[in-house]
């Protein structure tokens, strides 16, 4: 049995869930589960309030996150390692994901015993012979969109709009900031800009951040507009107003990735940061055809 592990934001669970179809497909005993550990809960099981996902607390999951909790567990090691050495000789282990963040074929693979499966899974090679039922599975339902939205969406339709996604808030913590944080500068968002000026014609920037101070001091002109009006567990809406955007900067991360990768223009262009950690190449993150640029600090 397969157990995908479901935690951390939206972008995170978007992608462990396509990820989850996939071994699905290969083995029907697959299943997903969601961490209710406190550091991941972030708004909760969210693919269920944004996509309509059902999550069942059975007595199953129950049991399996007994297990899982009890793989992952860290302390008084002295007990918790013969127990878990044993349940890993008898096929119950933990398969983490390595950290290149590069497709591999082999988690794909049928698993014998009980494996949870746990990472990111941030490339489109995960699902790509499913792509129609990831798109399918992740449509908005515009009956959960206020009229303050629908608005917004009015004035990216009418325009050559382009998505400028701009995560700083916990990127900026001193850990996430070695790591994550310092990929995508002020320069790299001035660079794509100036790109995509050369590419489209009559842009309309559209800024979404959870930064509004910095992007109102760093970016200013009559082709920008900020969009301040979705917050904490409706934070969601601004995928979806980025999704109806025609083209796209991103940020490094997955809810940029899945904002971008859930526009059906088959013309758009996505402009991307060449590396999705701080000096660190993935191959596999990115779809073919997305402009990789370089993030000077």
């Amino acid at each position: 049995m397969a157990v995908v592990v479901i935690f951390n934001g939206l972008g995170n669970q978007m992608s462990q869930y396509a990820f989850y179809l996939e071994k699905k497909k290969n083995s029907k005993s697959t299943r997903y589960l969601f961490s209710k550990k406190p550091k991941n809960i972030h708004n909760g099981f969210e693919l269920e309030k944004v996509f309509g996902i059902k999550y069942y607390d059975s007595l199953i999951n129950k049991f399996l996150y007994l297990i899982y909790i009890t793989l992952d567990y860290k302390k008084f090691v002295f007990i918790s390692k013969p127990f878990i050495r044993f349940l890993n000789l008898i096929g119950i282990k933990i398969v983490d994901e390595n950290d290149d963040y590069n497709f591999n074929p082999d988690y794909l693979k049928p698993s014998g015993g009980i494996k949870f499966y746990v990472g990111g899974w941030h490339s489109e090679k995960y699902f790509s012979d499913i792509k129609d039922e990831v798109q399918k599975v992740f449509q908005f339902n515009p009956d959960k969109v206020d009229p303050v939205n629908l608005e917004v969406v009015s004035q990216i339709k009418n325009t050559a709009s382009v998505s400028v996604h701009i995560r700083r808030g916990d990127f900026l913590d001193a850990n996430n900031y070695k790591k994550f944080g310092a990929v995508c500068s002020l320069e790299y968002f001035l660079s794509a800009i100036e790109k995509t000026r050369s590419l489209v014609e009559n842009p309309r920037f559209f800024f979404f951040t959870n930064d509004n101070s910095w992007v109102t001091e760093n970016f200013q002109s009559p082709d920008f507009t900020i969009i301040n009006i979705n917050f904490s567990d409706n934070s969601w809406k601004d995928m979806f107003l980025i999704s109806n955007c025609e083209h796209h900067l991103c940020s490094n991360g997955s809810f940029s990735w899945w904002s971008a990768w859930l526009n059906k223009n088959e013309n758009k262009i996505v402009i991307v940061p060449k590396h999705f950690m701080v000096n660190r190449y993935f191959k596999d993150i990115y779809p073919d055809g997305w402009i990789e640029l370089e993030a000077s600090n």
